[in-house]
């Protein structure tokens, strides 16, 4: 049966997240070029500016002689580390920092040496020396193995974010990415089918009297609290997940058959953790295995769900409620907002961006990334794809959130801006100098947006959402409306 026009503009109305009058940013604007939010819910905001202002304090001077560089480690440290700049990247991206990433990026990569078992450094100061607090030589020195994956993760990430690229043609990543993925597995005996019977400790100097850093030169883990381990789940979450972006760098080269290698490499450290070190008793993931004995539970396994190595819905949401329980430095919490949005549970994610922006330790580099991320990514759902020219957002709001707006999002070459008026309406503003792919996705399955059919997809969890891909040439703002119900072929509107 045909709807009338009147029944149209009401369908329009009810079902297809239209918002009532308020008084949007003009996101469109030109002459609007700072990074900002703005929504109808104030404390959001007020977290947003904190975080902001927050990350610009620790951006070191161009001038320095290690370059561009900001602090990613324990404050006043003058110093940057390879986990923290692994996870504080693309919140630095986003608040423009670019320059920073790349330039640090590339200090980690052009430092792996054999003299030091094909390790970097693991942290680096201004004056573009190995921190003190961290080495003394090529022989002492403190070294979580997670690091060299980590940083191969990231350096794909921040591509798929920038373009740039130098994160996987630049000679001195390439090198990096092929002795961490070769060299630095075999040296330290990380090889899925050695790993389960490693040494805690390895490649220490005998003849040194006294190392300031005796059994830390080489920690199989980022949990530092628990000593005499020997292999953890989160090791084997990082080595899987730098294999398979090192594979994904492959095959964006055009490297297909090493592409299958490095992928079925991962894949068997995914086996490994699934099968080996799920405790089906607790219903939880063991942690860690101490020299001569049985794999323990611990620690608040949050470097799984980061890294994505979990097999199962039903142990994804067990993992979820167990990082929801327990209690945690603000070190792990700052991956939380993130997580608890990419799997759907937007109560969680929004309370741990409250939770970190009252934490009487919120002054830790990381918190201030973590929360950039967490609301750009996680609550607005702003994802990037430069493979595919594609730009993704997704409104995952709480009762707390009506709306929200956020500008001149660095991305690729240029910068967008996005509104979500609710969470079946968004707008989205290119800015940049190029034709881009704007993915506007929804929560839930809907007919129609704008007017097209949606398409379809699930997430790991079986939520489902609506979406569709809708070209923005430069300088051009475009909206889309999720609608409930599926108009007649005449009915359709632009």
């Amino acid at each position: 049966m045909k709807l009338s026009y009147l029944s149209l503009i009401l369908v329009l109305s009810c079902a297809c997240g239209q918002p009532g009058q308020e008084m949007y940013p003009d996101i469109a604007d030109a002459a609007r070029t700072s990074f900002c939010v703005a929504s109808d819910d104030t404390a959001l905001v007020k977290i947003f500016d904190w975080a902001v202002s927050n990350s610009n304090r620790y951006v070191g001077e161009d001038s320095d002689p290690v370059g561009p560089w900001y602090e990613a480690a324990l404050p006043n440290r003058q110093a940057f580390c390879m986990r923290d700049v692994s996870h504080q990247c693309i919140g630095e991206e986003l608040n423009g920092y670019g320059r920073q990433n790349a330039n640090m990026m590339g200090k980690f990569v052009e430092n792996i040496s054999e003299s030091k078992d094909y390790c970097s450094y693991w942290e680096i100061d201004r004056n573009n020396l190995p921190a003190s607090a961290d080495y003394v030589s090529d022989q002492d020195f403190w070294y979580n193995l997670n690091a060299n994956f980590d940083v191969m993760n990231a350096c794909y990430r921040l591509y798929l974010w920038t373009g740039n690229e130098v994160y996987i043609n630049d000679p001195r990543f390439e090198e990096f990415f092929r002795l961490s993925a070769n060299e630095y597995i075999d040296r330290w005996q990380l090889q899925a089918d050695k790993i389960m019977e490693r040494p805690g400790v390895m490649h220490e100097d005998d003849a040194r009297v006294d190392p300031k850093f005796k059994t830390f030169r080489g920690l199989p883990s980022y949990e530092e609290s628990v000593r005499g381990l020997t292999v953890t789940g989160d090791l084997i979450a990082t080595i899987y997940r730098g294999l398979k972006s090192y594979a994904q760098i492959q095959r964006l080269g055009g490297n297909e058959e090493a592409a299958l290698h490095y992928e079925s490499k991962a894949e068997e450290y995914a086996r490994l953790y699934n099968t080996g070190w799920w405790n089906e008793e607790t219903q939880n993931y063991y942690a860690y295995k101490l020299e001569n004995e049985n794999l323990k539970e611990g620690g608040c396994n949050v470097f799984p769900l980061w890294f994505g190595i979990v097999d199962k819905p039903e142990r994804i949401n067990r993992l979820l409620a167990i990082l929801s329980e327990k209690e945690t430095n603000v070190e792990s919490m700052s991956y939380y907002p993130k997580i608890f949005y990419k799997y759907g549970r937007q109560d969680m994610g929004y309370h741990y961006l409250k939770e970190l922006y009252a934490n009487e330790r919120r002054d830790y580099p990381e918190v201030a990334s973590g929360v950039i991320e967490g609301i750009v990514c996680g609550l607005a759902g702003v994802d990037a794809d430069v493979t595919a020219n594609r730009i993704t957002t997704l409104p995952r709001f709480t009762d707390a959130t009506r709306w929200i707006s956020i500008e001149n999002i660095p991305v690729f070459s240029g910068k967008i801006s996005i509104l979500h008026q609710s969470a079946g309406s968004s707008t989205f503003a290119n800015k940049s100098g190029k034709e881009l792919i704007w993915r506007a996705m929804f929560p839930g399955n809907v007919a129609m947006i704008s007017g097209m059919d949606a398409k379809h997809t699930n997430d790991e969890l079986g939520n489902s959402f609506s979406y569709l891909d809708i070209v923005c040439k430069p300088g051009e703002t475009k909206t889309a409306e999720a609608c409930k119900y599926k108009l007649e072929e005449d009915e359709k509107f632009d």
